[in-house]
């Protein structure tokens, strides 16, 4: 049986996805035209999600049970992830730039954690919420392909900063929704490391429901990612001082409150 530590461990070591996921500026080869870079920043999603809002997430490697998750996000940069299990109240992953830190309540300081760390099984805050591709990538080239129903546009980018997580990735759009099917990120060698199925979009279209991400180094069993809750709204900044989690915790203890009293009423 493995213990706290090593649960604790398994959720939080080396997402999003995501998030996850702002304004776009892309320079597009001028021989692929005004219309493949207007699909790449129309399909981005880091485009199309709100700025502000509030998710809950439910996240499960195959047979294991689902781990419930949410975020909180302000901004292009700034991501809160709040564990929900009982096991891991109290705990928090914090995005803010390129930084990421591990918040715990018994630790006297926050831990500074690389942005390839895992939320649980393939999704890192990197994969879900962070990668801008239309503002971070160029693109190489564009195919047409054949989706289930709809004609299907396949970029292929590379990063601009020779220090991004992902050297290259594969971009699938559905051009009749102008949302991406698949996304495949590889390492600066071209080997595959995570992909990245959205299997289901939200009514409006703002976000991607139902998400699956494999990791293709490890092999290990594909990590399914459903947002159960979602709701557009301003976030308050004590959110994200990694220093502040007195504040935090306060918030968050008025937040569950209002909730528990909206539920007897």
């Amino acid at each position: 049986m493995s213990s706290p530590k090593s649960t604790s461990c398994r959720v939080t070591a080396a997402l999003v996805i995501a998030v996850a996921i702002i304004t776009t500026n892309v320079d597009v080869n001028a021989d692929l035209g005004a219309q493949a870079g207007d699909l790449l920043r129309r399909s981005d999603v880091g485009a199309f999600v709100p700025t502000s809002f509030r998710a809950r997430l439910s996240i499960a490697r195959g047979s294991d049970a689902a781990t419930a998750v949410e975020i909180w996000r302000s901004g292009a940069d700034r991501t809160l992830l709040r564990f929900l299990t009982p096991k891991e109240a109290g705990k928090f992953l914090l995005r803010r730039g390129t930084d990421l830190w591990l918040i715990a309540p018994n630790a006297k300081q926050p831990v500074k954690l690389a942005p390839s760390h895992r939320i649980y099984g393939a999704a890192t805050m990197d994969v879900l919420f962070s990668l801008r591709l239309a503002e971070d990538y160029d693109v190489v080239s564009m195919d047409e392909s054949a989706s289930r129903s709809d004609p299907l546009t396949v970029y292929e980018l590379r990063a601009r900063a020779a220090a991004a997580q992902y050297a290259q990735v594969r971009y699938e759009v559905n051009a009749a929704t102008a949302r991406p099917e698949r996304a495949e990120y590889r390492l600066r060698s071209g080997r595959p490391a995570t992909r990245v199925n959205f299997d289901e979009w939200s009514a409006n279209q703002r976000y991607a429901r139902r998400v699956e991400v494999t990791d293709l180094l490890r092999k290990d069993p594909p990590t399914r990612i459903e947002v159960v809750a979602f709701e557009e709204r301003p976030v308050p900044d004590t959110l994200f001082d990694p220093s502040n989690n007195e504040a935090r915790q306060q918030f968050f203890a008025a937040q569950d409150g209002q909730s528990e009293r909206k539920q007897n009423h």
